[in-house]
């Protein structure tokens, strides 16, 4: 059951990421990134067995998040002996022996446990699962995070994130969290390009925070 499901993911990836979609809303490939990580090798795929722990028992979810931080302190060794490379290490974490309504949950618990430890060391943290209702950054008809079954990915952020936590933080606090630590994150690295939308967006953000909560940022 392990390889079957891992070998649907990476069908799946090969099949889906490096393609154009036509619900896309652009031009090029659902993930110009993966093109890339697929072809030069640098796509890690691990199975995590949920039968070992009973329905709902949240040390299933400190397992998972134990092995994503353990592929995440790896991949940061890899990539200091990996120059510009370093940009393509992508892990995912495929669950496996529950019904996949638990898997999606652990998925969902465990990603929401990661993100902000992982967003501040550089590294973006996925979801994804059947019927994702997440919608697409340049169409709200698409779903990018749609997949065969329930998945927990991470690779390294990059520039043009930035989209991700413009249009997809829940709240304004969220939003004006994240952007601040892409700000960190890429401090002296931006292209004036990213730099403006960066500017703009932090500037947009504390003033929907002061609008919703009264306060000054």
């Amino acid at each position: 059951m392990t390889n079957d499901r891992i070998a649907l993911v990476r069908d799946w990836l090969h099949d889906y990421a490096p393609h154009p979609h036509p619900q896309l809303g652009r031009d090029g490939v659902v993930c110009p990134y993966m093109v890339r990580a697929l072809r030069r090798g640098y796509v890690q795929i691990d199975g995590f067995a949920a039968d070992r722990y009973r329905s709902g028992d949240p040390t299933a979810v400190d397992a998972i998040t134990d092995l994503a931080r353990k592929e995440l302190r790896r991949n940061l060794r890899r990539s200091t002996h990996m120059g510009a490379d370093r940009t393509y290490l992508v892990s995912m974490i495929v669950p496996h022996g529950r019904p996949d309504n638990e898997l999606r949950t652990l998925v969902e618990q465990a990603h929401d446990q990661l993100k902000p430890e992982f967003v501040p060391a550089g590294y973006m943290a996925g979801d994804f699962w059947p019927n994702h209702d997440t919608v697409g950054l340049h169409n709200d008809d698409f779903r990018p995070f749609t997949s065969p079954v329930p998945v927990l990915g991470m690779r390294p952020l990059v520039a043009a994130d930035l989209a991700f936590f413009v249009k997809h933080e829940p709240t304004p606090r969220a939003r004006l969290r994240y952007l601040r630590y892409y700000a960190d994150v890429f401090r002296g690295a931006l292209n004036d390009h990213w730099s403006l939308r960066l500017a703009d967006a932090l500037a947009a953000a504390e003033r929907d925070v002061s609008a919703a909560e009264g306060d000054p940022c």
